[in-house]
């Protein structure tokens, strides 16, 4: 298990602003995008895979060519959809994959920002960190950000915005701290509370960044994806400490 402490001071620690969390986060990303690469790869064939074992693949391109020879939008399509597919199977299915998958995959991302930061080298079992290390603290954290970013999309996106900040900083300390999923939700929501303007604007900003990879025919989404979670760590060393790495048991 990997053990951590505060105050190293060999590693960069950006500004207490979006600007300089933004760019630490870029820096830190572009030299390690191999390893998001990866992830976004493993979750994107496992859930290919769901979508095939459910039938929705074929369902959604039916539907999708409908629509394109209606040359409109019919609601009553996707209402078909729900109707023909074991909608629920895959919904449960795919959160279960986003869980039990992608969580583990967010701190191994984090992991690998910090490994960069501090200029030590990286191996591909470090992006896997998270299945060993406090496994069942990251996924029952996984099922809480899932379920409060799923509530909140639902009331038409905007209470998203204001209040996933709160949450913007539970993984890091999941993986630097080793707190229980509870612990990293509490931790998380002081520092944030203190310092909430400036949390707003990074968790946009990194959000948009995020989304950048949808413009280039959607499939760049997969590399820039978890450039939204690699922030995180910028934003856990300008606001908390940059971590140390003490020992591997």
């Amino acid at each position: 298990m990997e053990n951590f402490t505060d105050l190293e001071t060999a590693g960069k620690v950006p500004g207490r602003d979006s600007g300089s969390i933004i760019s630490h986060a870029f820096d830190l990303y572009k030299g390690i995008f191999i390893y998001p690469l990866v992830a976004g790869l493993i979750f994107f064939i496992a859930l290919s895979i769901l979508f095939s074992l459910t039938g929705l693949w074929s369902s959604v391109v039916e539907i999708s060519q409908t629509s394109q020879s209606m040359g409109a939008y019919n609601s009553e399509i996707y209402q078909e959809l729900y109707r023909g597919t074991p909608f629920w199977t895959f919904a449960g299915g795919a959160s279960l994959i986003n869980i039990l998958i992608f969580s583990p995959l967010i701190v191994g991302t984090i992991y690998v920002a910090h490994k960069k930061n501090l200029n030590q080298p990286i191996d591909f079992s470090d992006l896997f960190i998270g299945y060993r290390q406090n496994f069942l603290n990251i996924v029952l954290y996984g099922l809480i950000f899932s379920v409060v970013a799923m509530i909140c999309t639902n009331l038409c996106y905007l209470p998203a915005v204001f209040v996933m900040p709160f949450l913007f900083l539970g993984f890091p300390f999941l993986l630097f701290q080793n707190v229980s999923a509870i612990d990293a939700v509490r931790k998380s929501i002081e520092v944030v509370k203190d310092h909430y303007g400036d949390f707003l604007l990074i968790n946009l900003l990194a959000y948009l960044c995020s989304a950048l990879g949808i413009l280039a025919c959607g499939i760049g989404v997969i590399i820039t994806y978890l450039f939204y979670y690699s922030t995180m760590y910028s934003a856990y060393c300008a606001y908390v400490a940059l971590p140390r790495q003490l020992e591997k048991n």
